[in-house]
């Protein structure tokens, strides 16, 4: 296969048959693209005003079903979400899991020499050919008989391309499809049976139905079976949780069911529901899985999946796993019950963010799921407006606001670098990074008070941001140090800012002017 002549000068080094396929994705698909993304921003308004009614709406009363999986992809139980680092992809192939899930959004810098770099380590991966040197300076190889299938997280739809390859303004997501199709479609098909793939930031089944003609395209130009690319499409917005039906009958050759991204779907809600007169949201450790709001999206999903004859895949776990001295944190024995309730639901799976808790998630779905998956078990879905938007019981902290700080400038500093930040006993991805700038957001422009009593105001919500910038990384270096400092003030910036921020990820490192 030839590489673009494009690398020779200095551009990434794409095989030709995918700059052609993007070419032609681009023509066929992408002015439709743009009118789909923005009928899905008009929709948000509807939302706020027509909500219930849309819940109702969305009830399909026919009966229909997906076409089944291969046998291949049949058990999931539990897959391991990562990164796309040679050390990621080969720990998270040697882990045990059903699936490796490699990340090129939640966990990976959109930026050229990053997403080329993990586009790279995929193809090897997809080889089975791929190794990291260890801390002790030992090769540490991806096993060989691995039996684990290799998932792709293509970027959104939302996100552009800024890799420097022809037609700069190429959707990322079309990107990631043709250089993925091209490296490793046939390779993936023959030894799992399935180019599987989680989608990301799919609002409705407008989206969806893209999606499922950019497989069908895909497909043809690639001589494959309908259905060897198969979606799991991740909830990480009320709108995707209404249309959960919707986007599953467009994809309906193609689905591989449905996961829920409780950290994207929170967030959404914060930045769609917060009022200045509204109640406030508790601390972040009242956002969890056993929240009403959350439990019911999880419900409802188990509800249309199994209906419609796909997997529901319950919600990532982040928590770090006991450290070497064997001590257990609250939050890793809530993680365990999460799984444990996940399984007794009816979910066909789970996904996990950390390689050492594959084997504990894989030991609650055990006890529960004795079969391959839980499809035969259908349960009515009671799903309401007030449930899904429901907000979380609990108080507000100074602790609290202190740990969101340190979660977003932490990402802020280096999530370039690493992907995943660990921060208070778990990893964060884009998603939590996101969910608390939002939650900082939120109160920083609500009328409330922390649960002491002491009022929440602009002067201490600049005084906190600036108090956790000067400490983050004071021990660690000046270049560190001075990024943390920088990060703060934009930071303030945002978060005081009258309109919901921004990725800030996505940001460049220039301060925000709001004047």
């Amino acid at each position: 296969m030839g590489t673009s002549a494009n690398s020779l000068r200095g551009q990434p080094p794409v095989p030709d048959e995918a700059l052609a396929l993007l070419a032609a994705m681009e023509e066929q698909f992408g002015p439709r693209r743009a009118d789909i993304l923005q009928e899905a921003a008009g929709r948000r308004e509807r939302l706020i005003a027509e909500g219930p009614g849309l819940l109702t709406e969305a009830r399909d009363p026919a009966e229909w079903h997906a076409d089944p999986a291969p046998a291949e992809l049949m058990e999931r139980r539990v897959e391991l979400i990562g990164g796309c680092g040679r050390k990621a992809l080969v720990d998270g192939m040697n882990a045990g899991a059903k699936s490796y899930v490699a990340d090129l959004w939640n966990m990976t810098c959109n930026e050229p020499e990053a997403i080329w770099r993990a586009h790279k380590n995929i193809a090897r991966a997809t080889d089975l050919h791929l190794m990291y040197i260890g801390d002790g300076g030992e090769r540490i190889r991806l096993n060989p008989r691995s039996s684990t299938r290799l998932t792709l997280a293509p970027r959104p739809l939302q996100v552009h391309d800024r890799s420097g390859l022809p037609g700069t303004s190429a959707p990322a997501a079309f990107v990631d499809l043709a250089v993925h199709a091209v490296n490793n479609a046939a390779k993936l098909v023959r030894r799992q049976g399935v180019v599987s793939l989680f989608l990301r930031g799919v609002r409705g089944c407008h989206e969806a139905r893209l999606w499922a003609d950019l497989f069908i395209f895909l497909e043809k130009r690639l001589g494959l079976a309908r259905g060897s690319f198969r979606a799991t499409v991740m909830l990480d917005s009320l709108a995707a949780v209404i249309d959960a039906d919707g986007i599953l009958r467009e994809l309906k050759h193609h689905s591989a069911g449905l996961s829920l991204d409780p950290q994207g779907y929170a967030a959404d809600l914060v930045a769609l529901f917060s009022t200045l007169d509204g109640p406030l949201m508790p601390d972040r450790e009242h956002i969890g899985m056993d929240a009403p709001f959350l439990r019911g999206v999880s419900l409802r999903a188990i509800s249309i999946c199994h209906r419609r004859q796909v997997h529901a895949m319950g919600a990532p776990a982040f928590v770090l796993p006991p450290d070497g001295h064997g001590t257990l944190n609250a939050r890793y024995l809530e993680m365990l019950g999460d799984k444990e309730r996940e399984a007794v639901d009816g979910h066909d799976g789970t996904l996990v963010a950390h390689a050492g808790l594959v084997n504990p998630a894989m030991t609650e779905f055990n006890k529960s799921m004795p079969r391959a998956h839980q499809m035969y078990y259908q349960r009515e879905d009671k799903s309401t407006w007030a449930e899904l938007t429901a907000k979380p019981e609990g108080e507000l902290t100074t602790e609290g606001m202190q740990r969101c700080i340190r979660t977003v400038l932490k990402g802020m500093v280096l999530f370039r670098e690493q992907g995943l930040v660990v921060q208070g006993g778990r990893l964060h991805d884009r998603s939590s990074i996101r969910l608390a700038t939002v939650l900082l957001w939120h109160w920083a422009h609500g009328k409330g008070s922390f649960s002491t009593g002491l009022e929440i105001h602009e002067g201490v919500v600049k005084y906190l941001i600036r108090k956790e910038g000067d400490k983050l990384f004071a021990m660690e270096g000046a270049e560190l140090h001075d990024r943390a400092v920088q990060a703060a003030q934009r930071l303030t910036q945002v978060v005081l800012a009258p309109h919901v921020p921004a990725d800030l990820l996505e940001m460049g490192p220039q301060l925000v002017d709001n004047r």
